[in-house]
């Protein structure tokens, strides 16, 4: 950053109280559009009564509609044929609302249209890809014919390959879309072999496919969490004999019981899938005791919210480098990691970088949520788990995981403890103030969870009915700091973190200062403006430039090619989650174009232009321009490439 810009980022910090103190008494603004200078306005429809409150995606819509607008001019010329596809509409739209309901609701994401995945025209052996003489020999399904497949392959999209000037070696070998840059005169493939050395491996819990084949042949040997179910079980048994003593005794007595004995049902497991009680002389890994785990100093750390889809390892190292300190991994299933799916297993994930870095588990049963910890805890290196408990997503909660959880306060305990019980590092948690408006149950789960010895918790103001509509209950989220979590600074305290709405550094303090909370975790926020660590950090409301803010996207796109590939395959992958993630982007104004600051969460921008331009271009809701910014750091999208956001509607499940 030049001095010109820090000494402009200065000068807007320290005039940005007046000018908010100045322009809202002057000027009316209209509610849920952020205010931005006339001078930079555009014509545009007007934004109506409530938009303001609605999704960051369904700005995507707009596409949607031109496109729909566009049929019916041509059919205008014929009235009658106006009216058939009216019925035909009217039809159709009878037949997915009746496909919503059998399928228990559905968003705007339902008819998404997922792009195919698009491949070379030859497929060239991956082994021959990269120089190495494949085992298969004529028997191999793919081609081995380097030549035939370079001279049909699509040519290179540059020079430079972000994999070989960073490893010194590129694993894509011939299949790179930049080969150029690490294949001699003779078509022989470059090695860095001193930078190889040097740099070493630069994203670790990359799994190996033994461990693949452990888990879907059942051969995992998941010893602690068996230990734990048997135990458990025990205790489950022993306490369901008690209560039906009790009632025998006194029948009435049976209807004051705590709720966590009235939700205990012993499993239906079979005797032969418990194994024998684990004993010192065949476990030499015993567990830790609770004071020797690794324990984790949370408060006034800054902590970037696990993002589905969005969250990915490549925009993490774009957080990182705005000066993060905490990162999650993308919410994983238990279920699909205790099964050995590989692509679950990839969001285990961590970039060197990520000096506190956690994982975050959703799932409906204890056994699996144990079983899913205690791999973590042998062939993972992270800091902490963190519970999921604020899934809002109908898919998780309708079979009682995420935000489902919080109706099973029994199970729910139980899973925490076999968390804890299994796992070396702390366990975390995250959950809303409610599942229904209006019945909030916040302050009566903090205190259980720092009864159950989370090392941290962090809690969502909006209840999962809300989702992310309206703003976050940050009044409510003070009272839940309120209640009993242990002596600040003595070890069995427990952190609490609040979440939402968070878009500047104003709001990150005030929430410190007003709401007694330990912390903040940042979503949405950092989806739209990464640079919000910085600018918190430094207190200061950065007019970050169109072109800073253009190397960012090119930083991220190097990233995800070493993250995804840079073959054909890999460079489509990027550019989708690139566009994902514009898809949040082109809602940020810059600071120098707004009246007031800082810029609100739920307002949505008007039709403006920048001050270049790029920085126009950068705040287009159209697709067409998101996919044309991609192509100037990605070259030209192929031919099948398709796009259609993915977070869409009220629904839009941004929160791990």
């Amino acid at each position: 950053m030049s001095s010109e810009d820090t000494a402009s980022a200065m000068d807007v910090t320290a005039s940005s109280a007046s000018v908010e103190s100045t322009s809202t008494s002057t000027t009316n603004y209209q509610r849920g559009v952020v205010p931005i200078k006339p001078e930079f306005l555009c014509a545009a429809v007007p934004v109506r009564k409530g938009e303001g409150e609605e999704s960051i995606a369904q700005l995507s819509e707009a596409v949607e509609k031109e496109g729909d607008e566009s049929r019916v001019d041509e059919d205008k010329g014929d009235e009658n044929e106006v009216n058939k596809n009216r019925k035909r509409e009217s039809k159709s739209k009878h037949v997915k609302n009746d496909r919503k309901k059998r399928n228990g609701g559905g968003g705007q994401t339902q008819d998404r249209v997922v792009t195919r995945r698009i491949e070379d025209e030859v497929q060239l052996c991956f082994k021959v890809a990269k120089g190495v003489e494949c085992e298969h020999g004529d028997s191999c399904k793919f081609n081995h014919d380097v030549k035939k497949y370079l001279d049909a392959k699509d040519k290179d999209l540059g020079n430079r390959c972000p994999n070989f000037e960073i490893l010194g070696e590129c694993h894509y070998g011939y299949k790179c879309r930049f080969l150029s840059a690490h294949m001699d005169s003779d078509g022989n493939l470059i090695r860095d072999e001193e930078k190889m050395a040097r740099v070493g491996p630069q994203t670790l819990n990359a799994l190996p496919h033994d461990l693949t084949i452990q888990l879907r042949s059942f051969k995992f040997e998941f010893k602690r969490a068996e230990a734990y179910l048997k135990q458990m079980a025990d205790e489950m048994a022993e306490a369901s004999s008690k209560q039906k003593e009790a009632a025998q005794e006194n029948p009435s007595k049976g209807e004051d019981l705590e709720p966590e004995s009235r939700d205990v049902k012993i499993p239906k497991v079979s005797s032969s899938s418990i194994q024998e009680e684990v004993t010192q002389s065949d476990t030499p890994d015993v567990p830790l005791r609770e004071c020797e785990k690794k324990k984790i100093d949370f408060r006034g750390k800054t902590y970037l919210a696990p993002l589905t889809t969005v969250g990915n390892l490549p925009f993490r190292r774009i957080c990182k480098e705005y000066g993060v300190d905490i990162t999650c991994g993308e919410m994983a299933m238990a279920a699909n990691l205790i099964q050995g799916h590989k692509g679950e297993l990839a969001l285990l994930r961590r970039h060197k970088s990520e000096d506190i870095f956690g994982v975050q588990l959703t799932g409906n049963k204890v056994d699996v949520v144990a079983r899913a910890c205690d791999m973590i805890n042998q062939v993972t290196e992270v800091d902490f788990v963190d519970l999921n408990m604020g899934c809002p997503i109908d898919l998780v909660f309708n079979v009682g995981a995420g935000s489902g959880l919080l109706g099973s306060p029994g199970k729910m305990k139980r899973m925490v403890r076999g968390m804890k019980s299994v796992l070396d590092v702390p366990v975390t948690v995250k959950f809303r103030m409610a599942i229904y408006d209006k019945k909030p149950i916040g302050t009566h789960m903090t205190p259980i969870f720092h009864d159950l010895g989370a090392a941290l918790a962090t809690l969502h103001g909006r209840s999962r009915q809300q989702r992310y509509t309206k703003l976050a209950d940050w009044d409510y989220i003070k009272e839940c700091a309120m209640t009993d979590r242990g002596i600040p600074g003595s070890d069995n305290y427990m952190p609490l973190f609040g979440n939402g709405d968070i878009l500047g550094y104003t709001d990150y303090y005030r929430h410190l200062e007003e709401h007694n909370v330990d912390g903040c975790m940042i979503a949405r926020g950092a989806l739209m403006k990464p640079w919000i660590f910085d600018e918190i950090k430094t207190r200061r409301d950065w007019d970050i430039s169109s072109g800073e803010r253009f190397d960012m996207m090119k930083r991220f796109c190097d990233y995800g090619m070493e993250h995804w590939g840079s073959d054909t395959q890999g460079v489509n992958q990027t550019r989708r989650f690139l566009l994902e993630w514009q898809s949040f982007l082109h809602r940020y104004v810059p600071v120098g174009l707004l009246e007031v600051l800082p810029q609100k969460m739920n307002d949505r921008p008007p039709a403006f232009v920048g001050r270049n331009d790029l920085e126009t271009l950068m705040a287009s809701q159209d697709v067409k321009d998101w996919i044309k910014l991609s192509e100037m750091i990605l070259g030209p999208a192929p031919e099948a490439f398709r796009f259609d956001p993915k977070h869409k509607a009220n629904s839009t499940s941004v929160e791990g």
